[in-house]
């Protein structure tokens, strides 16, 4: 029988707020750190900071840079919020801070104490936008789907593509999929044992995860109701077809219970 399962796409959209907060903080290290940024922050227009990556401690020059920006900030939250700035450079001699809207809501600030040449930042301030429509676009908890990035310049999607999948490695054992699957397959791996003992268990369930495809942390709906089929029939050779039938008749209903309820 043809298998159940496709390519797993291992990509995930935050499911919860403290995965979009890592997804937010994430983009903010990479952003700080491919750009060779010393600081940035994410703050609402009301002055609220959202996120920030800011090392341990400070030199004079980056203290005085963020002192410089908590001083101005309700300057700067006018200017976003009532005058719609999109894009400020602002250069001191202690070094230069580029702040960037991220909708109407909130906005990027770049700090860093190594000087930069005007004339070549050209690419320096695309990143930076590039970066604010990627928090935009997390901030919105829009989808990570091909059709949810076609709009965006292939630099944009292509880090929202990557901060998908660090997602997914990162923090995959803590979505509500992942835990609900160990559950299912604690339960069905202890009726199973019951049922045809300890020797055998191991080969059944891997055999079944063999046939139906993928394993344990990726297992649908779909897939776990082909994997009963098929520890169902191993139950019948061992211990006959009212065992089996006991098996399909109890354990069927309960792992689409706990399909359906698990929060």
């Amino acid at each position: 029988m043809p298998s159940l399962a496709g390519k797993v796409d291992k990509t995930m959209e935050a499911e919860s707020v403290g995965l979009l907060k890592h997804m937010l903080d994430t983009e903010l290290r990479r952003a700080r750190e491919e750009n060779g940024f010393d600081l940035v922050l994410f703050l609402g227009v009301d002055g609220r900071i959202f996120a920030s990556d800011v090392p341990w401690s400070l030199d004079p020059r980056q203290y005085r840079l963020l002192n410089l920006v908590k001083g101005n900030l309700n300057h700067i939250c006018n200017q976003l919020s009532g005058q719609n700035m999109m894009l400020s450079v602002q250069q001191y001699d202690v070094g230069t801070i580029i702040i960037s809207g991220v909708g109407d809501k909130a906005f990027l600030t770049f700090l860093t104490s190594h000087p930069l040449d005007m004339s070549k930042m050209q690419g320096v301030l695309n990143n930076v936008l590039n970066a604010s429509s990627v928090m935009k676009h997390l901030l919105e908890e829009r989808g990570m789907s091909e059709a949810d990035l076609s709009a965006y310049a292939p630099e944009v999607a292509q880090e929202l593509k990557k901060l998908s999948r660090a997602l997914f490695v990162e923090k995959f054992e803590e979505t509500r999929g992942y835990k609900r699957n160990m559950e299912v397959l604690a339960f069905v791996k202890k009726r199973l044992q019951a049922a045809v003992g300890v020797g055998p268990l191991e080969e059944v369930v891997t055999m079944a995860f063999n046939e139906v495809g993928t394993s344990a942390p990726y297992m649908t709906e779909a897939h776990w109701e082909r994997f009963l089929e098929l520890v169902v029939v191993e139950v019948g050779k061992v211990g006959g077809e009212v065992a089996a039938e006991r098996a399909r008749r109890e354990w069927t209903p309960e792992v689409r219970k706990m399909l359906k309820s698990f929060v």
